[in-house]
């Protein structure tokens, strides 16, 4: 008897089976408010455009989006995202290895241009499941003991919980600090979970209840910050979101950048588990910086200088697509919504970095340095002076404000009107140092000049104000005089008067102007290196006055003689 074997074929569908054909191709420089009317005529799912030499699209969610914050008249290429291009005969395996989050869609190719489009299942997993528990379990046992206390409390009232943010960051490159930041998200009421949380570590809570977040305030200081897992809608370019609960992948998916939105559980059940809806991991792997979605800098534009600064600091590069977005999004002329407040915060956060120049300069490269000054640009003078005024030496000790004020100083000397940032940005007290640093620091540096020794020198500089001296150490093209700048820096660090005030009193001095001039004269001389200790100060003092250099007070008269 023959027996009949039955073939099943095996299907291996190609590009051309997978695709959806709605693609309408546009110029990219067309007006978002066209493509999107020329895109609901078609039906089609993407509009598609020439990125250069490349292809990139803007799918109908992004287009809806845009209009909404009043796009319509920007040109296309403003939200595009960057495109794989497959051959129509490409298999199944090899279309979806192209695809990833940073590649949500892939443009199936004609002889003509895209014929066709295969969008990326979002619901599929972009890493394989990694577990961090071993590496909570080394954290150091003040933070353990609030992430297993927060994990435990999570799974009590019913609200999972997991660490976001830098910490999550810190655990993957394995350099966690004592004081590392604390940021939880909990599917449920952040607020309520908040306050148990903080009866529970003997700490205090201050809400936010419009963003849904709360800061619990532990005794020794520590700050740890509560979200609810929430999604995000903005009214306006650079405008405050409004927000409403939502499921834990939708709140990582709404964040700035894939590497701050990697999670760990902290629930006891799932105690570890790396959370990895973005590929985040794969680009914290590769120091790569990556926004999730087209519109990110145009919702939110202080993003622009926290995209700067996280680059700097993981020693990364900045995704092409992420780099050309956010150099479109800047050349909007769109951001009424964005406060001064919100500049200023996220500027300080860049002036605080080891490195602050490094990072402005990329902002520079980003365009982005006119949120902060209007007019601003990277120039060769701009960035040399940021990278003088705003040296790891010349920043050591100052206080914020004069920190902000050196660089707006920088910043403003590239710009037709030197006021305009510091007029937004200072408060009046620090626009104060800011005018009267752009006229002394050049007349500072003329008398330092003329100065002979170390002594006059510090003479010259005596009460001048910080942001002054700190200026004219920018400004100054002779190592000599910035040597002396940096030395009287240091000294203003960490001085300590040989001698003091009372002690010039002790020796006879009546109080007033002489106290102060002859406290002068001996820094100077300290600063000189001809006084080294106390009783040399207390020498050089009791000399001066037998020169006549100080006032001596009248002797008091004593009971039972003279005066009758």
């Amino acid at each position: 008897m023959v027996v009949r074997r039955t073939g099943y074929p095996q299907v291996d569908p190609r590009a051309a089976g997978l695709m959806d054909p709605g693609v309408v191709v546009v110029p990219h420089r067309l007006a978002i408010a066209q493509a999107a009317r020329l895109a609901r005529r078609r039906r089609a799912r993407l509009v598609a455009a020439r990125s250069g030499r490349s292809w990139a699209g803007a799918s109908h969610d992004t287009l809806t989006r845009a209009l909404a914050l009043g796009l319509g008249e920007a040109p296309l290429e403003t939200i595009l995202w960057d495109a794989v291009v497959v051959a129509p005969t490409l298999g199944e395996v090899a279309v979806r290895r192209r695809l990833g989050p940073d590649r949500p869609f892939a443009l199936v190719r004609g002889a003509r241009g895209p014929i066709g489009v295969i969008f990326r299942d979002s619901a599929s997993p972009s890493a394989l499941p990694l577990s961090l528990a071993a590496r909570l379990e080394r954290l150091p046992p003040a933070i353990r003991t609030i992430l297993r206390n927060a994990g435990t409390l999570g799974g009590a009232l019913g609200f999972p919980v997991a660490l976001v943010g830098g910490l999550v960051r810190d655990l993957l490159l394995e350099r966690v600090g004592e004081r590392a930041d604390l940021d939880l998200v909990v599917e449920g009421d952040a607020l309520a979970f908040a306050h148990r949380l903080a009866r529970d570590l003997s700490g205090k809570v201050a809400e936010h209840v419009t963003f849904l977040t709360a800061a619990v305030v532990l005794p020794d200081g520590r700050r740890i910050d509560v979200a609810t897992a929430r999604r995000e809608t903005y009214r306006a370019p650079g405008a405050l979101p409004s927000v409403e609960p939502a499921a834990l992948g939708e709140d990582l998916a709404r964040r700035d950048f894939s590497l701050n939105a990697l999670a760990v559980r902290l629930d006891p059940a799932t105690w570890g588990a790396l959370l990895d809806t973005t590929g985040g991991l794969a680009d914290l792997r590769a120091r790569r910086l990556r926004i999730l979605h087209p519109l990110s800098f145009v919702e939110d534009p202080t993003r622009l200088l926290r995209a700067a600064r996280f680059a700097a600091r993981l020693g990364g590069r900045i995704d092409p697509t992420t780099r050309r977005l956010a150099v479109r999004a800047v050349a909007l002329d769109v951001y009424q919504a964005l406060s001064a407040d919100r500049i200023r915060a996220e500027l300080e956060l860049v002036l605080a970095e080891p490195r602050p120049a490094t990072v402005l300069r990329e902002v520079g490269r980003l365009g982005a340095l006119r949120l902060v000054a209007p007019g601003a640009g990277l120039n060769r003078r701009t960035a040399r002076l940021l990278d003088v005024a705003l040296a790891p030496r010349a920043l050591a000790g100052l206080a914020p404000d004069a920190r902000l004020a050196l660089c707006l100083l920088s910043l403003s000397e590239s710009t037709p009107n030197a006021d305009a940032a510091s007029s937004r940005l200072a408060t009046p007290s620090l626009r104060d140092a800011i005018a009267r640093a752009r006229i002394d620091a050049p007349r500072l540096l003329a008398r330092l000049t003329r100065a002979r020794g170390r002594g006059a020198a510090y003479t010259s500089l005596e009460g001048a104000a910080p942001v002054t001296v700190a200026w004219a150490r920018a400004l100054t093209s002779s190592p000599d005089v910035r040597r002396r700048l940096d030395g009287h820096l240091r000294s203003r660090r960490g001085r300590r008067t040989l001698a003091t005030g009372e002690d010039i009193l002790a020796l006879g001095v009546a109080a007033g102007p002489a106290v102060g001039g002859l406290l002068r004269e001996l820094r100077g001389m300290q600063a000189a290196g001809r006084i080294r200790s106390r009783a040399g100060a207390l020498r050089w003092l009791a000399g001066a006055l037998a020169r006549g250099r100080g006032r001596r007070r009248p002797p008091l008269t004593q009971p039972g003689k003279g005066g009758g």
